[in-house]
């Protein structure tokens, strides 16, 4: 079954609880007080009126600061007095206000915050009041008491007394009760949950920004407010200020939720939507000029304004939404209906006098609205509480699809990132193929190159010792070139220790004793195959100089860490440069030039230095590895 349809059925059932609750009917065992003199505090009792209760006397007299005296009709005996004496003789009094008190045989038994209207807020008539008359009190005979009833008026709040029972206390009490819950206990649950509600909506709405959570906070904070200020609450300040509120909120109240239905139902601007704008803007000077004229027929008019626009936009949802609503906005629609249907009932009931022209007026004067907002309140969190869901399936759909559409993106580049690897390795090869080729046409080619013309041209005469060193140079270049392809990349005391076993047997051939020192150190990351063959090229380079040059008897290799950065340093103890000038080690020949190409291709600065005897050539490796640029001109 929809949610509207038994929605419908519920609410149905509950304003008709609401009648069955408010019905006008006896208490058994106690009298029905329904008529009263009154005079007002200036007036003598031979001036007296004689009224039927309920009395509205402000609507009366039209004077909101006069204080007007009713004397109750004291019931005739019957033949089934109860006996007061052991059971208590009580006084309930469902409505009387704003302010009040009570007398019984000229004694004052109640009152209710019977004080300069000016000093605080406080309204009587929200409750219903229970006076007990003491036994003591009582006249010898029966016809003889007294009981009166004093009101204080106040501007704008309707003052006066409704038909009071008489009765045994502990009767009177059980109904006293029971009417306290429904205008005071029910109001004030309510109060709290439309504060909780409504603080949640705001909550929903400040980080979605969506108006409809807006709209339905607001109106939910207005609702606890109005209510609020409906319950038999002191609270300390002028009556007017608070009064002044409690009227504003219910306007924006109804303004705030017509704007939440607008918003649920999608209703473009209307004609309808301007007009609740400008009754909301409009209400705070309304009721400024209420407050001036002190008329109250401008808040009839005003509430009945108020009634109408929520019955004209309500018909025209219902006539917007009967094709193609969904099942929120036609649950809104019965909810919605069924709260109007109290708050007609309260603003006849209450502002018009409706049950009080029939002299009915009793326990009617409930209000209908508080429950009536509650069915509301609940529909609106419902709503709520749906579209949030809602948007959680939406987030979470949309999430999956998200993990979808990033699963297949994180295939394809994975798919791509494969390719591209591919592809590297395969540009890596070239690169070394052509390394390879590079070298062994430089290194080995040309040596075998020498040697093959050697041999032609020498014919008989060859001299086997020069074929000899010419194939040991080219042995050399090859072995060279496979050490180059060991994996050593960056393991710089690892390519240190083959240079020493290339090195070592001309080291010894030309009587030069060699000092190792090289520790370990930390690896170079950019140093790769074609860095590890650069390297052996300085490095050969560097100790061919010192064989043939440098006429030394001792070669030191060091390697050390500073200031963040490898040091390789190979120094002789030789002849030098013949000088202490530093100005042939910023140019040099051809050698020192290409020495400076391969350092920079290998990520590596050079630096050459007088040692005093000999030479220390220094390579320094950086973190960075070398540039494209130098790379290719190597």
């Amino acid at each position: 079954m929809p949610a509207y349809v038994w929605a419908g059925v519920l609410l149905l059932a509950l304003l008709l609880g609401l009648g069955y609750a408010t019905r006008l009917g006896t208490v058994p065992g106690a009298w029905k007080i329904s008529q009263a003199d009154v005079v007002l505090a200036e007036q003598t009792w031979d001036e007296a009126l004689t009224v039927a209760l309920p009395h509205d006397w402000d609507s009366a007299q039209r004077r909101w600061d006069d204080e007007a005296h009713y004397r109750l009709h004291w019931p005739a005996a019957s033949p089934d007095l109860p006996d007061f004496q052991a059971r208590g003789l009580g006084l309930l009094i469902p409505r009387a206000g704003v302010r009040f008190k009570v007398l019984f045989n000229g004694e004052w038994v109640a009152r209710e915050t019977w004080r300069d209207p000016n000093t605080g807020y406080f309204d009587a008539s929200v409750q219903t009041h229970m006076v007990l008359l003491p036994p003591s009190l009582l006249a010898p005979d029966w016809a003889d008491n007294q009981l009166e009833i004093h009101i204080k008026g106040q501007a704008l709040r309707i003052s006066g007394v409704s038909a009071v029972w008489l009765g045994p206390a502990d009767t009177l009490w059980k109904h006293h009760q029971w009417l306290t819950w429904w205008q005071v206990n029910l109001t004030w649950m309510v109060t709290a949950a439309a504060l909780m509600l409504g603080l949640l909506s705001l909550l929903v709405w400040m980080p979605s920004g969506e108006r409809l959570y807006g709209f339905l906070g607001a109106s939910l904070l207005m609702l606890a407010v109005r209510l609020w200020l409906s319950t038999p609450a002191y609270l300390p300040g002028p009556f007017a200020a608070w009064d002044y509120v409690h009227k504003l909120t219910f306007t924006w109240y109804c303004g705030f939720t017509f704007l939440f239905l607008a918003e649920l139902f999608r209703f473009r601007p209307s004609r309808v939507r301007a007009a609740v704008w400008a009754m909301m803007g409009v209400a705070p000077i309304w009721f400024g000029l209420l407050l001036w004229s002190q008329n109250y027929q401008l808040n009839r008019a005003w509430n009945g304004l108020i009634l109408l626009l929520c019955v004209v936009s309500l018909l025209r949802e219902i006539h917007r939404a009967r094709w193609g609503a969904n099942a929120q906005q036609r649950l809104m629609v019965v909810v919605c209906l069924a709260t109007m249907i109290t708050g007609v009932r309260d603003f006849w009931v209450v502002q018009m006098g409706g049950l009080g022209t029939l002299g009915v007026m009793g326990d009617a004067d409930i209000r209908w609205m508080t429950p009536g907002s509650l069915m509301l309140m609940f529909a609106m969190g419902s709503v709520m509480l749906q579209r949030i869901n809602t948007s959680l399936e939406s987030t979470e759909q949309r999430g999956l699809e998200l993990a979808e559409q990033l699963r297949q993106r994180e295939e394809a580049l994975h798919n791509v990132y494969v390719q591209l690897r591919s592809a590297e390795n395969q540009r890596v090869l070239e690169a070394e193929r052509r390394r390879l080729t590079r070298d062994m046409h430089d290194g080995l080619g040309s040596q075998l190159v020498q040697t093959l013309n050697l041999v032609r041209s020498s014919g008989p005469m060859l001299d086997s010792a020069t074929v000899a060193s010419l194939l040991t140079q080219a042995l050399a270049e090859l072995r060279m070139t496979l050490d180059s392809l060991e994996p050593m990349e960056g393991d710089l005391p690892a390519i240190l220790g083959t240079v020493r076993q290339r090195i070592g047997p001309s080291l010894q051939a030309a009587r030069i004793e060699l000092d190792w020192q090289v520790q370990e150190v930390p690896g170079i990351a950019h140093l790769n195959a074609q860095g590890v063959m650069h390297l052996f090229r300085c490095l050969q380079e560097v100790f061919a100089n010192i064989v043939k040059h440098a006429q030394a008897t001792r070669v030191c290799v060091s390697t050390w860490v500073a200031d963040g950065a490898v040091h390789l340093r190979v120094c002789d103890n030789g002849t030098g440069f013949g000088g202490t000038s530093d100005a042939v080690f910023t140019s040099g020949g051809r050698g020192l030039h290409n020495l400076r190409m391969r350092a920079a291709a290998m990520g590596a600065t050079l630096s050459i230095t007088q040692a005093l005897p000999g030479t220390c050539v220094t390579f320094r490796f950086g973190t960075h590895a070398p540039t494209p640029e130098n790379e290719a001109t190597t």
